[in-house]
């Protein structure tokens, strides 16, 4: 749940993609700018200057690479990295030669021309957009202030259609993302429907074997005048009979509208791939089947976040029930995250838990910080 708490399993494999899509541009533009910024330092009146530009450029390219691939991009990391090209473009006097600075195919030339492109991944649409026409204005004030015949305006015009179509592009593979992800939404929620029947199903066959073996077997002995008259063991016959229709209706195997909410909950983990890493605590609990559902798929997407990216090799659910309802709690001890920082349009938060309890009449909550692991909080009253 962290970007990807964001996002269904789809959205998720699109964000690694673009994430190491953006690593991979700036990684080689920070060394080839490196290189390339080097040589042209030898030029420039400016050397020293120049050659700190460069090595910072290095090593947040560096640290951006790092993050793109082990953590994902973060608005945050996406505003810094806005402005430190901002900031080298407003330099370019400085740590681009003069001979370099007219032509177009300076080291921050070449960087611009991505940042505008990859800049829109990892933040929204809008924000995308208005950072690339904020790299753009700086590079042609930059090149205003190296007194640069025509101020870089056939190249900034270049830029800003490469701003427009990295826009287009990325919103486009979000659609498919939130496509393929309703999809997978949809599949789950079938299989768990099917899932919940078959449980159903089984109880209901059970049921009727432990009626047919007890209670119709006692009745039919009374009907038929083997028992003509109550006797000891006849009463003890109907008290062991009425244990059993007490059971089954405590035990909730199935009824017609019931099904079992702690075995669904147990096959979770496996449904997970993340048997041996889950504790279960878990009590009786019968609800219907749509809450059942709701919670199943709600424990299986804060689990396959835990297990994806918390960072550890644990975690616990726990089913308790009391008398204002059914609780369900996924914890864990790992990275934890800001909830509040979690944008309002992402997937996973929004419908993947919080929404599947919302469609029941249920509550979710999210509470987890920085390092301090995650808690997913599942919650549902019953209804009148």
């Amino acid at each position: 749940m962290r970007d990807g708490l964001s996002k269904g399993d789809a959205g998720r494999a699109t964000d690694q993609v673009l994430f190491r899509s953006a690593a991979i541009a700036r990684g080689v533009l920070g060394i080839a700018g490196a290189f390339a910024g080097v040589f042209d330092a030898g030029s420039s009146p400016w050397t020293g200057v120049a050659l700190v530009a460069v090595a910072v450029n290095l090593i947040w390219s560096l640290f951006f690479v790092w993050r793109a691939v082990g953590r994902g991009l973060t608005p945050a990391v996406m505003a810094v990295d806005l402005a430190e090209v901002a900031a080298l473009c407003l330099l370019q006097r400085w740590v681009v030669s003069p001979e370099g600075l007219p032509t177009g195919a300076s080291w921050i030339s070449a960087l611009v021309g991505a940042r505008v492109i990859y800049g829109h991944i990892g933040v929204r649409p809008a924000m995308g957009f208005v950072g690339g026409m904020v790299v753009v204005a700086a590079y042609v004030t930059g090149q205003v202030l190296a007194s640069v015949p025509g101020s870089g305006i056939a190249n900034a015009g270049v830029y800003l259609l490469q701003n427009l179509c990295g826009l287009v592009l990325l919103a486009l593979l979000r659609k498919v993302g939130r496509a393929a992800d309703a999809e997978l939404d949809e599949f789950h929620r079938s299989r768990g429907r099917a899932h919940a029947d078959r449980i159903r199903r089984a109880g209901e066959r059970e049921a009727d074997r432990r009626l047919h073996d007890t209670v119709l077997a006692t009745l039919t002995m009374v009907g038929s005048g083997a028992i003509t008259e109550s006797t000891a063991r006849l009463r003890f016959q109907a008290r062991s009979d009425l244990r059993v229709v007490s059971d089954l209706r405590g035990d909730g195997a199935a009824t017609g509208e019931s099904v079992r909410l702690d075995k669904m909950l147990r096959e979770v983990p496996g449904r997970v791939g993340w048997s041996s890493g889950v504790r279960l605590d878990v009590v009786c609990c019968v609800v219907p089947p749509d809450v059942a559902e709701a919670f199943v798929g709600a424990a299986h997407a804060a689990l396959a976040n835990a297990h994806r990216y918390a960072g550890i090799d644990h975690a616990t659910l726990t089913l308790t029930q009391d008398v204002g309802g059914i609780s369900v709690v996924v914890s864990d001890s790992g990275r934890g995250f800001d909830p509040a920082a979690v944008p309002a349009h992402k997937y996973g938060l929004r419908e993947a838990v919080v929404g599947r309890l919302a469609a029941v009449g249920g509550h979710a909550s999210v509470d987890s910080v920085p390092g301090q692991g995650t808690a997913v909080t599942l919650r549902w009253s019953g209804r009148d």
